[in-house]
């Protein structure tokens, strides 16, 4: 009984060959996994990064718009808040000049 030699070996070759491919493909599939993992904490990463970006300009935003930093502004441009308070203007139907002569 020899089934260490020659062709105990040329016997096994299928099943040899069957766990080389089977090595292969769990290599492959290790190798895809580990690289998508990486590709969702980059993308995690720089979703925190866009996230602290938006915070800030919203708060820069909220800061220039609140009415002192507009007057401030509006003061660089020459123009000054109106001390008289808006009023409404109504026209009776007799005031309007009649267009037809």
């Amino acid at each position: 009984m020899q089934t260490v030699g020659n062709r105990g070996i040329v016997k096994n070759i299928p099943f040899i060959l069957y766990c080389s491919f089977i090595g292969i493909i769990y290599i492959t599939i290790n190798h895809l996994a580990e690289n998508t993992i990486r590709r969702i904490n980059d993308t995690a990463v720089q979703l925190k990064e866009d996230r602290w970006r938006y915070i800030d300009e919203k708060s820069q935003i909220m800061f220039l718009t609140k009415e002192s930093e507009l007057e401030k502004g509006a003061s660089a441009l020459g123009l000054e808040k109106t001390k008289v308070p808006p009023f409404k203007i109504f026209i009776s139907a007799n005031s309007v000049p009649n267009e037809n002569p």
